[in-house]
């Protein structure tokens, strides 16, 4: 359930909603939100990035300080992920941006 609510909180503006942003996420769902979101990097992301030279492979260790280049290119230029068969989901989407939008409230 409070994924679900997770999720529903993605679709509406955190930011506009001034009761939305007192609600606090807890480590526990911290840590699944970021599993989530390694998850889809893993999936449309590593396997690019694994075969080209100097590329960056995400790893749990490592993504968060790739959050803001993640955000740059998948939400803001629209350049990543590459390829039409390796678009991302509305779900995956709103996944990335809930692991995003953690890192922000930290």
């Amino acid at each position: 359930m409070k994924l679900i609510i997770l999720h529903f909180l993605a679709i509406v503006n955190i930011n506009s909603d001034p009761f939305i942003k007192t609600l606090a996420i807890t480590d526990n769902q911290s840590k699944t939100i970021k599993q989530e979101a390694y998850l889809v990097l893993n999936t449309k992301c590593n396997f690019c990035h694994s075969v080209k030279k100097n590329r960056t492979v995400f790893s749990l260790e490592n993504m968060d300080g790739f959050s803001k280049a993640i955000a740059n290119q998948v939400f803001i230029k629209k350049k990543m992920p590459k390829g039409r068969k390796n678009k991302l989901s509305t779900l995956e989407e709103e996944q990335l941006l809930n692991w995003i939008k953690t890192l922000d409230q930290s």
